[in-house]
């Protein structure tokens, strides 16, 4: 299952093509998406939940959100635990290395796509060590320049890229959503960008208000403040149809860039070597966590959509974006081999 219809890639140095073959084998072994009744044996413990980002962030109030109405699901704690570093892999390594420990979950999203491909020596495998749960949330970005840039949509940037203007895109950082939308907008156009990484968090907002950086590819929930407050100026969102935040900021696809459609994603995941019944128990507890009206009305008001596909719908649409960016990457030429 695809959560988005333009997810389309190939490969050739690497055997992408396979991964939805392997989840879908997994699906075989019972962990298809959740049945209406589900055995009652997991949780009976307090469940650790690693989120592989800082806290504050849209991943970890997600997870925070998700965890807390887990626990009211099951009447068992959910811990979030967060383990930031080195690309989001400290935490993701972690929880690989619980294999089979049902009580250890992690909350990734896009970069756990990205990583496969832009990383060659990652000390896990996203597919042999994980299996995938379910979706959590979901947005598109939104490109925004500052409010006195000339810009009014994608097509202006684009056209004084055009005629010679040096066009510079800040992101949170090498490899992170941000940066690879602007790497798709650069091979989709055939227009040059300049990537300017910082380090994450909101270090790049002052520059992108002054104008010293053209724009940034950026969160709704870190965006829409500055937009709203004048200082932001929206040129399009990055998914296939308009956010409900901001109905009248057109798609990057009505802007005239074909199939251009950015999600991001935090999705959750259990290590692998669990018992199939457990993980269709943990979707289940997580689809009925992820039904709360008051965290979907929480999070709708941010541009952002909670819940989606679950157990090996989940994995399918993971495998898409994996085979997306990992021609990205190589198309653009920004592998890290370490």
């Amino acid at each position: 299952m695809k959560l988005h219809p333009n997810s389309r890639a190939t490969r050739t140095q690497r055997p992408w093509a396979s991964l939805s073959a392997v989840f879908l084998i997994l699906a075989c072994f019972g962990l298809s998406p959740v049945a209406a009744a589900a055995p009652s044996e997991w949780p009976s413990k307090p469940v650790r939940l690693v989120v592989p980002y800082a806290p504050g962030g849209i991943a970890d109030i997600a997870a925070r959100s998700a965890a807390q109405k887990m626990a009211e699901q099951t009447g068992q704690p959910f811990v979030v635990e967060n383990k930031p570093g080195a690309d989001t892999r400290i935490g993701t390594e972690y929880v690989a290395r619980a294999k089979g420990d049902a009580y250890v979950l992690l909350l990734a999203g896009g970069g756990f796509a990205v990583n496969n491909a832009l990383f060659d020596n990652l000390p896990y495998d996203t597919v042999r060590d994980f299996v995938p749960v379910g979706l959590v949330v979901s947005n598109p970005l939104l490109l925004v320049t500052a409010a006195d840039k000339p810009y009014q949509n994608v097509g202006d940037l684009v056209q004084a890229a055009k005629k010679g203007e040096v066009i510079t895109l800040a992101s949170g950082g090498r490899g992170t959503l941000s940066h690879m939308s602007m790497e798709l907008l650069a091979s989709s156009t055939g227009v040059p960008i300049t990537h300017v990484p910082y380090k994450g968090g909101s270090a790049h907002t002052a520059d992108v208000v002054s104008g010293l950086v053209s724009g940034i590819f950026e969160n709704p929930s870190s965006a829409l403040p500055l937009v709203r407050s004048g200082k932001y100026k929206p040129l399009a969102v990055t998914g296939a149809q308009r956010n409900s935040a901001l109905p009248d900021v057109p798609t990057v696809m009505e802007s005239g860039v074909e199939g251009f459609e950015v999600i991001n994603w935090f999705g959750m995941f259990a290590p692998a070597g669990i018992e199939p019944a457990t993980a269709q128990q943990m979707a289940a507890v997580l689809e009925r966590a992820l039904q709360d009206e008051s965290l979907r009305t929480r999070f709708s008001s941010e541009g952002v959509t909670v819940g989606g596909p679950l157990g090996s719908e989940f994995g399918s649409f993971v495998a898409d974006e994996t085979k997306k960016w990992a021609t990205i990457v190589e198309s653009r030429n920004i592998r890290d081999n370490q």
